[in-house]
């Protein structure tokens, strides 16, 4: 009688620890199908957010695109129109000049406007005539040393004395600009000419010098890339 009761005892627990057992593990797998469904919706929430935000890097990337072009416009815009204002402060000047020396019947003689006057000298700048396009050059930053373009004459001057292999000329009139443009667009192309003089003049401690500026500070530009490539 003993055993049977015996018996009956651990009939009933061990079925009673695998209904347990089942109950726990079937709790377990609705915790994890729960925690699975949660990481789901947490997963398609950041994948909204990086479609949201890749849409927003590519309207602000396009924004830039048109501000750049905007800028870009208004910087030739403003460039035209400083010109246009040379050209008018000269007419002015040459008519004031007539007029207070009140002699409205004799011919005098017109000068170009100070674009005409950069056009003149470049055009034989353009065309390898050198000569005149220094005298051209100069002349024009004699009259207009403060015009929209005379840091494109000092650029060509320079560059005309570069090509007659007056080298000492040429550092001249680099130093007259850069004691002039501190920022300009010119800048490096003129130290990188100023350099190559010092070559030619066989003064290499000094272009080694400039050419290590230009390295250090305008790692991106092609005269920096040029350098590199002839190392």
């Amino acid at each position: 009688m003993i055993r049977k009761y015996v018996f009956i005892i651990i009939y009933f627990l061990f079925f009673s620890t695998i209904f347990y057992s089942c109950v726990a593990t079937s709790n377990d797998i609705v915790l994890l199908k729960e925690e699975i469904s949660l990481l789901r919706s947490e997963m398609q929430t950041i994948r909204r957010n990086q479609a949201e935000l890749n849409l927003q890097m590519k309207q602000l990337d396009s924004n830039l695109q048109i501000y750049t072009e905007k800028l870009e416009e208004n910087k030739y815009k403003m460039s035209f129109l400083a010109q246009k204002m040379d050209d008018i402060h000269s007419s002015l000047t040459q008519r004031m000049d007539i007029l207070s020396k009140q002699l409205p019947k004799v011919d005098m003689p017109i000068l170009p406007s100070p674009t005409e006057f950069f056009n003149i000298a470049y055009n034989d700048y353009s065309r390898g005539l050198y000569d005149l396009a220094v005298r051209g050059f100069k002349d024009y930053l004699s009259r207009y040393p403060d015009s929209e373009l005379s840091n494109k004459a000092y650029y060509y001057l320079a560059d005309s004395y570069y090509a007659k292999k007056q080298y000492q000329e040429c550092i001249k009139i680099i130093d007259e600009y850069l004691a002039k443009y501190q920022k300009d667009e010119f800048l490096v192309s003129m130290l990188y000419k100023k350099g190559l003089c010092f070559q030619y003049l066989q003064m290499d401690n000094q272009a080694k010098e400039i050419f290590n500026y230009i390295k250090k500070n305008y790692p991106n530009s092609k005269e920096t890339k040029e350098l590199l490539s002839s190392e």
